[in-house]
């Protein structure tokens, strides 16, 4: 083989000595949880560790909440009705289309080997994530027709019990493919554990948190805890293989959740609508050389972590990226204020059956600061406030006409 075909297959912006990349996505975790967010409880050492040394975002906001919506903004850096991937199993406009650049296309065009680990069918090929992978293990335990089946009345349903994987699994594959020592790379990890209790940690996990004592709701909130500290090892495993080889010190870092998730706060204890506990997520960024220690509390978006990973390895963020680079926010630097937008589009995601269960959030529009003009035109109750973040909510559109 060539020297010339080697240095090619690197691509024209990068060299061997270019810094990995690692976006871990946890699915379904509030930012109030984590230590470095305020819980007293013991559960993220090893994420707080990352924000010491890197920074840690305050008010951090997603574009939606739910999986395959609020994915697609982070790897594209455009809000939802930019990038197309709208809803859930509906339909249409389930899955992001081909010609959408991703964090995956652009580094593999530049030269990153890329390989991606995720730990549900949310985040499958179904939903167009797998282009820009060189390996792609969505944890499916089947082919995605054995997954995805119809339910006879124009929806489909799908078994999550049966098309999901505990964090240990999915980072002990991860860490197999990062020791074949193939250089730079961009590694995607997603780690599903605090959606559901279906895959729960072990026990002495949950111990920590829980002794047997309390309400039903408060032990539920005390397992959901426990799957965010489990994850957490996960993760303290990973940093603690790449600090033995040496990529430590040479590799970005992004943590950040997809959404968060209700607990019982406004009296829903899910995702897919938008108050502060379903759209405030925590990110946690570290890269060589950035400063360290920084907690940066002006607003920021989930789509804006797109152009800042490009930013931190040099590589030019495509045209039409909605979203901005953190970087001189890192630094201090003073920037012009953000604006974001999320939305739900429940009334058209009828797999979901939210219709049944929250029939006032057929369609819910969010932006930050207000402005009744961002997002199109909504009738009925104006805003919702709670802590900074408005809720603009309710077209009673009853049809896709």
């Amino acid at each position: 083989m060539s020297l010339a075909f080697l240095l090619g297959a690197l691509g024209p912006s990068c060299s061997r000595n270019a810094s990995n990349v690692i976006l871990i996505t946890l699915d379904t975790t509030r930012a109030d949880r984590f230590g470095c967010y305020g819980n007293p409880a013991p559960t993220t050492p090893n994420f707080d560790q990352l924000a010491r040394e890197g920074a840690r975002f305050d008010l951090a906001v997603s574009a939606a909440a739910v999986t395959p919506v609020s994915h697609a903004s982070i790897l594209t850096g455009l809000y939802p009705y930019q990038h197309g991937l709208r809803v859930l199993y509906a339909g249409s406009s389930f899955r992001l289309p081909d010609t959408v650049p991703t964090l995956a296309t652009v580094l593999h065009e530049a030269g990153w080997h890329t390989a991606a680990f995720l730990s549900s069918f949310t985040v499958s090929d179904y939903f167009g994530f797998k282009r820009g992978f060189e390996v792609f293990d969505a944890g499916l335990r089947g082919p995605t027709d054995q997954v995805m089946t119809p339910a006879g009345d124009g929806t489909w349903k799908w078994d999550v019990t049966t098309n999901q994987r505990r964090s240990d699994e999915t980072t002990g594959r991860a860490l197999d493919w990062v020791g074949r020592g193939r250089r730079p790379f961009f590694l995607w990890i997603h780690y599903w554990d605090p959606h559901d209790d279906v895959l729960v940690p072990p026990a002495e996990f949950i111990s920590r948190f829980d002794n047997g004592d309390g309400t039903e709701d408060q032990r539920k909130i005390k397992l959901y805890d426990a799957e965010i500290a489990f994850v957490d090892s996960q993760f303290g495993r990973l940093i603690d293989s790449l600090k033995r080889s040496g990529d430590y010190d040479k590799t970005v870092f992004a943590v950040v959740a997809d959404h968060g998730e209700g607990l019982g706060d406004h009296g829903w204890w899910h995702h897919r609508i938008l108050y502060q506990e379903q759209i405030r997520l925590p990110l946690i960024l570290r890269a060589p050389g950035w400063p360290k220690g920084k907690a940066v509390g002006e607003l920021v978006r989930s789509i804006d972590i797109f152009p800042t990973i490009l930013d931190a390895v040099g590589v030019a963020s495509p045209p039409r990226v909605e979203g901005r680079s953190l970087r001189d926010l890192i630094e201090g630097k003073p920037e012009p204020p953000r604006t974001a937008y999320a939305d739900a589009l429940n009334l058209f995601d009828l797999n979901a059956k939210m219709l049944e269960k929250r029939p006032n959030d057929d369609l819910l529009f969010c932006t930050h600061p207000p402005r009744r003009r961002a997002c199109c035109p909504t009738s009925g109750r104006a805003e919702d406030w709670w802590n900074g973040l408005s809720v603009r909510d309710r077209t009673k559109r009853r049809s896709s006409g």
